[in-house]
Formats: structure tokens, sequence, C-alpha cells
């Protein structure tokens, strides 16, 4: 009976160290899941505001990168500016997102992202867009 029970504790103990040890390998810097299988959104019509409000996955390059330094004020939330290819000079989308530093200019991303009626802070876009998970594009 002994053995069994000290074999059954050396299971969980070993078992809790495998669990521990994979989340020892997710990536430290990332704050949000993978892309959450959302109804695809078209760019063009987020930039002319005709989506309508909700959640989305919108596959974009991220083109921008603006992340306020620490003990700064900022009147612009930190965001990615996503466009449809990394080299362009046309018409790109602000994505409200946390520690946007943790993305990659100019990769391809498929991007979970929340869409509100209202305006995107000290900007010109009609909706404010807010990330809430993503995955890399190979």
């Amino acid at each position: 009976m002994t053995r069994l029970l000290i074999l059954l504790l050396t299971l969980i103990v070993l078992d809790g160290c495998s669990v521990l040890k994979e989340q020892d390998t997710a990536d430290p810097e990332r704050t949000y899941p993978e892309s959450l299988g959302f109804a695809p959104a078209d760019l063009e019509q987020l930039l002319a505001g005709d989506h309508v409000p909700g959640s989305y996955d919108l596959t974009a390059y991220v083109v921008g990168i603006s992340e306020c330094p620490p003990d700064f004020a900022c009147f612009v939330p930190d965001h990615i500016t996503v466009a449809a290819s990394p080299h362009t000079d046309g018409p790109a989308l602000m994505i409200s997102a946390e520690k946007p530093s943790q993305f990659e200019q100019d990769a391809a991303y498929v991007l979970s992202i929340e869409v509100f009626p209202e305006a995107f802070p000290e900007s010109s876009q009609s909706h404010y867009v807010q990330l809430l998970g993503y995955s890399e594009i190979n």
C-alpha cells in the first residue's frame, strides 16, 4: 500500500513538473491568446467604416507600432497600424493593442478584433478597433 501511494505521488509530481515546463516555454512577451476564429473582416470595409460593431478576424500586415514609453502620458493609446501589404502607401487601420512591441514590423497576422461604434481617439478613423488575439502567418 505504501509503495502504491509513493508511486502515485511520484506520478503527480512528475506530471506537475511537465505542466510547469510547458508554461515556461510559452512566449513571455505575448499578452494575447491565439486568434479566436471569428467571421472574417474586410480591411477596406473597416477603413470605410462599413463594418457593424462586433468581433472579427482580420488578416493584415503590421506596418506600424506605437507604444508609449513607461512613465509618459501619451494622447494616443498604444496601437498597431495594419495594411493590406507590408509595402504600401495606402490607407492603414489603427488597432488598440496592449504592448504593441510584441509584434514584428511588416509581418502578416490573423488579428481577432473588436469593432466599436466610437471613433479611435485622436484620429480620423471612424471606428475604434481593439485587439483580442492574434496568430502569426508564416
